[in-house]
C-alpha cells in the first residue's frame, strides 16, 4: 500500500495556521480531487486557486497554485467562514465548528457537551440568527451568541485563539441569511399555509404567544412539559422558527421527527392553547405554515 502522508496544500508546515503575505487568503477549503500521473489537482474554495501537488518532485518543490480568477476579497466574514470550517484550529485538528453545524445549521444529532454538564445530551441547534435571538444553547447557559462562540472555541475545540478569530466567526454568522422555504409556492404561502397562519395567530391555538416577532421567538425560557429522563432543567429556550423546515428532529432532545409529532404526540402548545381540538386538516395546515417560515 505504501506510506501515507498528509500534505498541506500551502506547502508550509503541517501544523501551522498562518496567513500568507498581506491579505491573501490561506490555501484552505479543498473541494474534489483529480490525479493525473504523478500530479494531484484539487480546487481550493476559499482562495479560488487550483492546487497542484507533484508527487515525483522533492518535498521542497512539489507545490504550486494556479489562480482561477482575481484574488477573492479577504473580508472579516470570509475569514470567519474559513475559521468556522477549519479543523486545524481545534486541538489535535480533528473537528471544526462545521463538523456539527454544516453550513452553520444542524447535523440532526444529539450531543452531550460540557456546556450544561455531562449526561444531558441536547439536539443540535442551527446558528442562523443566533446573534439576533439570545440566549444561546437550549438551557440558555450562554447569555449571547458571542459568549457561545468563545466558549465553543475553548470548551469544545479545546483551543486558545486570538480574539480576532472569534470576532471573525461572529461576523460570518451574522452575515447568514435564511433560505426561502421549499414549502412556499412562487415565494408565497400556499392556501394550506395561509389557513395555518390564521390558526397560529389565533387565540384558540395561541402559538404566537411564545413564537412572535420577526424571528418567531420571545427569546425566553419556558417549561412546556418536555423534560426528559436525562434532563436536569425543566425550562428551555424558545427557538426561532425561521428555517425550521430544515432543522429536524425537534425539541431540545430531538424527540420528534416532524412538526406534526411535536404537536400531536408531544402536546406542544397545550399549556397555552387548545391543540386537542385541531382536526387532522387543521393540524396539517398549521404545520404547513410553520414549515413555510
Amino acid at each position: 500500500m505504501g506510506l501515507k502522508q498528509r500534505l498541506p496544500l500551502s506547502g508550509g508546515p503541517l501544523y501551522t495556521y498562518t496567513l500568507e503575505s498581506g491579505d491573501k487568503p490561506p490555501i484552505k477549503g479543498a473541494r474534489g480531487l483529480a490525479i493525473v500521473g504523478d500530479r494531484v489537482f484539487t480546487a481550493v474554495y476559499y482562495s479560488d486557486v487550483l492546487a497542484v501537488v507533484d508527487l515525483a518532485a522533492s518535498p521542497y518543490d512539489r507545490f504550486s497554485h494556479i489562480a482561477l480568477g482575481p484574488t477573492p476579497e479577504w473580508s472579516i466574514e470570509r475569514r470567519g467562514e474559513v475559521y468556522f470550517n477549519d479543523a486545524t484550529l481545534c486541538f489535535q485538528h480533528w473537528q471544526s465548528c462545521a463538523s456539527c453545524h454544516p453550513d452553520a445549521r444542524v447535523d440532526g444529532l444529539n450531543w452531550d457537551l460540557l456546556n450544561d454538564g455531562i449526561g444531558t445530551p441536547k439536539n443540535n441547534k442551527s446558528l442562523l440568527l443566533a446573534h439576533e435571538t439570545p440566549p444561546s444553547m437550549w438551557e440558555g447557559v450562554r447569555a449571547t451568541a458571542e459568549e457561545a462562540v468563545r466558549s465553543g472555541i475553548k470548551h469544545i475545540q479545546f483551543a486558545v485563539r486570538p480574539e480576532e478569530d472569534a470576532q471573525a466567526i461572529d461576523a460570518y454568522l451574522r452575515s447568514l441569511q435564511p433560505v426561502p422555504s421549499p414549502y412556499l409556492v412562487d415565494g408565497k404561502l400556499s392556501e394550506a399555509a395561509e389557513r395555518g397562519k390564521a390558526l397560529f395567530f389565533s387565540e384558540r391555538v395561541g402559538c404566537y404567544h411564545c413564537h412572535h416577532g420577526p424571528y418567531y421567538t420571545d427569546q425566553r425560557m419556558h417549561n412546556v412539559g418536555s423534560q426528559g429522563k436525562y434532563d436536569r432543567a425543566v425550562e428551555f429556550d424558545t427557538p426561532t422558527l425561521i428555517e425550521v423546515w430544515r432543522t429536524a428532529p425537534y425539541m431540545h432532545d430531538g424527540h420528534y421527527l416532524t412538526i406534526e409529532e411535536v404537536i400531536r404526540d408531544g402536546k406542544h402548545g397545550a399549556r397555552g392553547g387548545d391543540i386537542e381540538s385541531l382536526t387532522d386538516q387543521e393540524l396539517h395546515d398549521l404545520c404547513e405554515f410553520v414549515r413555510s417560515l
